[in-house]
């Protein structure tokens, strides 16, 4: 069954997008030629198309395809050999997520240019073909860096405070932090980021009515029902973490989240 309390493979594809959001600059340069040569636009009107296009497919398509995927799951889940996090449901994400944002960006182009899908369709694919590639490349290389791990040093954070009474009068009780410095057998680190694995205990652990996420982020990347991973790109003594719940007005809701509390991690020093 899907829940908005789960994580799926869309979730890191659409943070490891917005990780590498300079790329969009590249795109757009490259489709701005795409669509002169193909569609034999001025210079002024493909820029234009490429602009407007790569924001909607950005800001607009790389989220609605995220969440569209649950669908995909509702039923591919229960026929692959090992469920969400398949091989086949990774697959599945990028061409999907990369067909669905290209085919925003169509409609957005066509009612701006008036041109047809079909004529559209191929030159905005080649740009994010290109992004979605690349977003794929960087996360197998990161996976294949696992392979390296000779030793891996354990940091822990307490977090300050740890009791919460929710707004729907809940209680929440989050406990220590823990992220993980891998190292190679030349002691050097393996990897660049750091996930910070926030464990919790909530009375209804079945709703969905908080989330969490790095001070001056603005998506947190979803939750689990008793586990939230935060990806830092660095390590501070001192992380500041928001929580953020679910408006308790029911004609609001998640429209209209509320911020609560500033969650102080604090680095366990080694005595």
């Amino acid at each position: 069954m899907i829940s908005l309390n789960m994580v799926w493979p869309a979730i890191y594809v659409y943070d490891e997008i917005w990780r590498f959001w300079f790329l969009v600059f590249v795109t757009i340069i490259i489709e701005t030629f795409t669509i002169m040569a193909m569609l034999k636009y001025s210079l002024k009107k493909a820029i234009i198309a490429s602009v407007v296009g790569n924001l909607i497919s950005g800001l607009v398509g790389t989220f609605v395809m995220m969440w569209a995927m649950l669908f995909w799951h509702l039923v591919a889940d229960n026929f692959v050999p090992h469920a969400t996090f398949d091989i086949i449901n990774w697959v599945a994400t990028y061409i999907l997520m990369c067909l669905g944002s290209v085919f925003l960006e169509v409609l957005t182009i066509k009612l701006i240019f008036n041109d047809t899908i079909k004529k559209l369709f191929i030159p905005l694919l080649i740009g994010n073909l290109l992004t979605y590639g690349f977003i794929a490349y960087s996360m197998i290389s990161n996976s294949r860096e696992d392979d390296k791990e000779k030793r891996v040093e354990q940091i822990f954070y307490s977090p300050t405070p740890n009791n919460f009474i929710l707004l729907d009068s809940t209680k929440l009780q989050i406990f220590t932090a823990k992220t993980e410095i891998s190292y190679d057998e030349n002691d050097n680190m393996v990897h660049t980021n750091y996930p910070l694995e926030v464990l919790f205990k909530k009375e209804k652990p079945e709703n969905f009515q908080f989330e969490l996420r790095l001070l001056g982020e603005e998506y947190s990347g979803g939750i689990e029902s008793e586990r939230k991973i935060i990806e830092l790109d660095n390590l501070s003594d001192t992380i500041h973490v928001i929580l953020e719940q679910k408006n308790p007005d029911p004609n609001k809701g998640w429209t209209a989240p509320i911020i609560t509390d500033t969650i102080k991690f604090i680095k366990r020093t080694n005595k």
